[in-house]
């Protein structure tokens, strides 16, 4: 499927070429198992042999996750939130709804500050956070923060790996792997801290 994407986009002109880029981060935001990372900083590699200006690589990203951030926060606020719990699980999995509700209750702004960089639910915070009563203005903010730096991300893979899908694949690869330890490793950081305090306050 990515490559008969990534030929498609091999064919379109200049002048398309930001609002594809826009059409991805779109799609990737809203179904994660879309591999829009990939195809962004091939894209972002793509654009730069085609001399396209660098704040024009990276704004399609964060107006197109942005976008797709007000209609995931939207969807969290929905009346029938239920029946798109449903939705969401099928696409992310039981586990990955509860890791976010569990998250963003232990440490809420941060974990949409750092939102684009959890792997596998970072969509899926946006909701959750909407849902428990978070303001709109609020989650936007922090979700913003994020996306800036996602795609300031992916558009320098893209400017130093080129237009080459297999590169991007080994990039965001290997950036998933950092990321999942570092998550871990602030869990398990957060846990001792958490641990050591109570046991302070039992003293």
């Amino acid at each position: 499927m990515i490559e008969t994407i990534w030929q498609f986009f091999l064919g379109i002109t200049e002048v398309w070429h930001p609002l594809f880029m826009g059409l991805v981060a779109v799609v990737e935001t809203i179904f994660p198992p879309f591999p829009g990372d990939v195809l962004y900083i091939a894209l972002s590699g793509l654009g730069v042999t085609r001399n396209i200006p660098l704040y024009l690589l990276w704004l399609p990203g964060f107006l197109g996750c942005m976008t797709s951030t007000l209609m995931l926060d939207s969807m969290g606020r929905s009346s029938r939130l239920e029946k798109l719990e449903t939705l969401i699980i099928r696409a992310s999995g039981k586990n990955g709804f509860e890791r976010s509700k569990k998250l963003l209750a232990d440490h809420g702004p941060w974990m949409l500050i750092f939102s684009r960089f959890i792997p596998g639910i970072r969509s899926l915070l946006v909701v959750v956070a909407a849902s428990t009563g978070m303001k709109r203005s609020s989650v936007l903010a922090y979700a913003s923060f994020s996306v800036i730096l996602w795609y300031a991300l992916m558009v320098l893979a893209g400017v130093i790996l080129g237009a080459e899908l297999e590169s991007a694949a080994d990039f965001m690869g290997g950036l998933t792997e950092i990321l999942l330890l570092a998550t871990l490793a602030a869990i398990l950081i957060g846990g001792i801290i958490l641990i050591v305090r109570l046991k302070r306050g039992e003293n």
